[in-house]
């Protein structure tokens, strides 16, 4: 089971967006859909069974878009490196991607990547397309995090501290920036890490680019018991006005949810009522309390 997800804030777009991304790579599909209800709409705001959120699989990792509205959307700060050795199937998805969208970085010939190119999408997703074999990265899809604005600096100590808290951390391939790059000199210039069995890559930019970490874009946690809950939110929470349904921002600002494995399907089961009561109790929390929302879906709350 993959233990960290990526999730998109989106404004009503999770399906078009689902839809696009799954007929562009391979090993790809649209997986469980769920439905806004009643509950917590003072806190969500959103027609009951509008989407709430889309699951999907891309090129074999797991990924879910969340239907949040207005308040966040992604931005570079969180992007995705796509790692395909076929230069037509690069082109074929830059083609698609910057439909309605724009390049930070053309698409051709680098000294590091005879043909790469970095496209932010209409919905504000960023993708750095390489062709290249993924090679021990073992992922065709990797998360790769720019620390920024207040976070410059700080790549390094992040990762190894979510190696920590997540269970697992092995540098893959780490380059520094060399003397004579000025303010960058030193810094992660990029970064690939394993953590939790997982490939995410990362790099320092201390340059004003106007965006750093926000939930538009943020990292699921599945954990096993209420101990492994506990235990991963205490390692990563930073801001208490973030803390919210499970939510947290770390002290580098980036946005994680640490859910339960559990939890899903007393939020989504088949009983509705026993499901609404769950999700009523949730909206009450900070960090969930799993034994508290299973008292609620069995009504004993």
């Amino acid at each position: 089971m993959q233990k960290i997800i990526p999730c998109f804030w989106s404004d009503g777009w999770a399906e078009e967006a689902a839809e696009l991304y799954t007929r562009l790579f391979p090993d790809s599909a649209i997986g469980e859909i769920t439905r806004f209800t009643q509950e917590g709409v003072e806190h969500h705001g959103q027609s009951e069974g509008t989407v709430l959120t889309v699951s999907l699989t891309l090129a074999g990792q797991e990924l879910v878009i969340l239907n949040g509205g207005p308040m966040f959307t992604p931005n570079p700060a969180m992007s995705f490196f796509v790692f395909i050795n076929d230069r037509a199937q690069i082109d074929r998805i830059w083609t698609a991607l910057i439909d309605g969208g724009k390049a930070r970085m053309e698409l051709g010939s680098y000294p590091w990547c005879e043909h790469y190119g970095w496209v932010e999408d209409r919905f504000g997703v960023s993708w750095q397309l390489m062709m290249a074999d993924p090679g021990e990265l073992n992922q065709t899809i990797v998360p790769a995090l720019m620390f920024t604005q207040g976070a410059a600096g700080k790549a390094e100590e992040a990762m190894a501290r979510y190696g920590e808290a997540l269970g697992g951390f092995a540098p893959v391939a780490v380059n520094h920036y060399p003397p004579g790059t000025g303010a960058n000199e030193g810094l992660l210039m990029h970064g690939q890490y394993k953590i939790a069995g997982q490939t995410f890559i990362a790099f320092d930019s201390p340059m004003d680019h106007g965006f750093g970490f926000t939930p538009g874009l943020s990292l699921q946690v599945l954990t096993g018991d209420q101990a492994e809950t506990d235990r991963i939110w205490n390692a990563l929470t930073h801001v208490p006005e973030a803390e919210r349904c499970g939510w947290l921002a770390d002290r580098y600002g980036l946005s994680w949810q640490i859910i339960p494995e559990d939890m899903p399907g007393l939020l989504n089961g088949p009983d509705k009522q026993a499901a609404g009561r769950a999700r009523a109790a949730m909206f009450e929390m900070k960090k969930i309390d799993i034994a508290a929302l299973k008292s609620a879906y069995e009504g004993n709350g």
